[in-house]
């Protein structure tokens, strides 16, 4: 596994999502068989997740995977919703997602949108989460390049570690702007739905004739080439999410 060197900390180029991980109890040894399958295979210890995925059932799949494995070999991101950062339960949501997970701490810890969330009030609580040792870093998710310039504005708002947005070659409006602007002021970028937005978006790329064509010529698959699009730029990261090894 490749890793992005981002403020001193190495992190995996190409991840788990996990939206819609644990909705259907019937395949969650599928589940777990596919995150075993990227981790012994592929050395796949970037995992991201988030509160509202399943309203916890996500991160109980995770956290069964996890369970038992070397914490310091992985990874792990997770986000709060803005209806409860506006609430302040910043503390209170991070422990209750470690709880659920069997955790003692996240990697990355993103407030998910932006909302109508206090931005300094935010980073205070974030820089908080850091000293309690709770989280090692803090970013947000689905910021452009606007919110971003009003974070750096903050104090410790430059503290930010990195931001997830969607980003794929159907939706690639972030790499004009947003992208160099991370870049330039040493954040992450990680991307999200590499692969499309939905079923359709992923055919309309996987059976575009041209694209076809250069998958053949470098014998990859198609999804494979979606996926190296994203990454082929500085700092940037990738998750994806599949339940099928």
């Amino acid at each position: 596994m490749k890793y992005v060197k981002v403020k001193n900390v190495n992190v995996p180029i190409i991840g788990f999502g996990t939206w819609c991980i644990g909705d259907d109890p019937s395949i969650k040894d599928r589940e777990l068989a596919t995150f075993d399958a990227g981790y012994k295979k592929y050395q796949m210890t970037l995992i991201d997740t988030a509160e509202m995925y399943g309203s916890g059932k996500s991160e109980m799949v995770i956290g069964e995977f996890l369970k038992g494995k070397n914490r310091e070999e992985f990874y792990i991101v997770n986000k709060i919703l803005p209806s409860n950062a506006i609430g302040g339960l910043y503390e209170e949501r991070c422990r209750n997602s470690l709880k659920i997970m069997g955790l003692e701490y996240f990697d990355l810890y993103l407030l998910h949108w932006r909302n109508k969330v206090d931005l300094q009030d935010m980073v205070n609580n974030m820089e908080h989460l850091k000293k309690l040792g709770l989280i090692k870093n803090w970013g947000v998710s689905n910021f452009d390049v606007k919110d971003m310039e009003e974070l750096f504005k903050c104090k410790d708002g430059d503290k930010c570690f990195a931001n997830q947005c969607l980003y794929n070659v159907l939706s690639r409006g972030v790499q004009y702007d947003l992208i160099p602007w991370c870049n330039k002021h040493n954040v992450l970028f990680m991307a999200y739905s590499p692969l499309g937005n939905n079923s359709s978006d992923r055919n309309t790329v996987t059976n575009n004739p041209k694209f076809k064509e250069i998958a053949k010529i470098n014998d990859r698959t198609p999804e494979s080439l979606m996926l190296s699009y994203v990454i082929s730029f500085p700092n940037v990261v990738t998750v994806f999410k599949t339940s099928n090894i």
